[in-house]
């Protein structure tokens, strides 16, 4: 029932997530009237769709620990506590992100050896593909908490993408070991001694020219990075619509702008996710297309396949 367009996109992105091999079913959570209407519109494979009525809906603006709380009844809280009982096996939501990080936190919990919990998301570069954490969850950080970070990075993208010796940079305003404020000079130091192949630090103007596979700061400066990414595009689209240009420069601005909607759009990954709680949640932006709702689907499938939970668990038993 999230994100801006609710079942009519929801219902059908998820559906073209199942193939005839893709070895999961779907478990659709909210309005039954409205969840069925959109069903029957589309070729529904017999016994991989189920409904789950739910009654209640959680605003974007309501508070979180409040909406978890009170409206047990919502698609985020039921799926949840059933992740928890094991009858699903991860949550995709493109609704309330505040309200699926702390279902996330108080009803599945966090897994051992792990303090704090990580929005992880993947980033566009040139060199292919970079993994960002934290992207919102965590706004005031301790250099422990990014070194775990770091871990739970390094896991994903060997299990994940399959980078055999994933590298691992911190975000910063400098490369010198003791530039940056205190947790990013304290942090340096850990991740030297972490045993995780660390590059050292990443500036913002070589970020998505793909020195490393996992970058790691704090969440206020995450979710701005993350945000400033999004944002590029829409600023070329921007251009492309200012008075005065010639023909010719509208067509290159437009032949620039299909090429980075194809890399750097959102729908490409489907969604964040949340690393660190005892469960697959995958957060989907509110204005996901069902292509992207396809691709979150793909991605839950993806950590479940993996058992990526127990491997992030594993890398913080030490």
């Amino acid at each position: 029932m999230g994100g801006d367009h609710g079942p009519s996109v929801m219902v059908p992105g998820a559906l073209a997530a199942l193939t005839s091999d893709c070895g999961f079913t779907l478990a659709l959570y909210g309005d039954q009237a409205a969840i069925e209407a959109e069903l029957a519109k589309l070729d529904v494979p017999e016994g991989c769709v189920s409904v789950v009525p739910c009654t209640q809906e959680i605003d974007m603006g309501e508070s979180p620990a409040s909406a978890i709380r009170n409206k047990k009844d919502s698609p985020i809280v039921r799926a949840i506590v059933d992740h928890k009982a094991g009858a699903c096996h991860a949550v995709v939501s493109a609704g309330s992100t505040g309200a699926q990080v702390a279902g996330s936190l108080i009803l599945l919990g966090r897994l051992p050896g792990i303090d704090r919990p990580a929005i992880a998301t993947l980033i566009p570069t040139v060199k292919g593909e970079l993994l960002l954490l934290d992207a919102g969850a965590n706004v005031q950080c301790k250099p422990e908490h990014l070194v775990s970070f770091a871990r739970m990075g390094e896991v994903f993208v060997r299990e994940i993408l399959e980078v055999e010796k994933p590298t691992v940079g911190q975000l910063n305003i400098g490369g010198e070991p003791k530039k940056g404020n205190d947790l990013a000079v304290a942090t340096y130091e850990l991740l030297s001694a972490s045993g995780l192949e660390f590059i050292g630090n990443v500036e913002g103007n070589k970020f998505m020219l793909g020195p490393c596979d996992v970058v790691v700061t704090d969440g206020f400066t995450g979710n701005n990075t993350l945000k400033l990414v999004e944002g590029f595009a829409h600023f070329l689209q921007a251009l492309t619509q200012r008075p005065g240009q010639s023909e010719q420069e509208q067509q290159a601005l437009g032949l620039v702008l299909r090429m980075l909607v194809k890399e750097f759009s959102y729908e490409v990954y489907g969604g964040a996710m949340l690393l660190g709680v005892d469960g697959i949640s995958i957060i989907a932006h509110g204005r996901s297309s069902a292509r992207a709702i396809t691709n979150a689907v793909k991605v839950a499938w993806q950590q479940i396949d993996h058992d990526l939970p127990a491997k992030l668990a594993a890398a913080h038993s030490d």
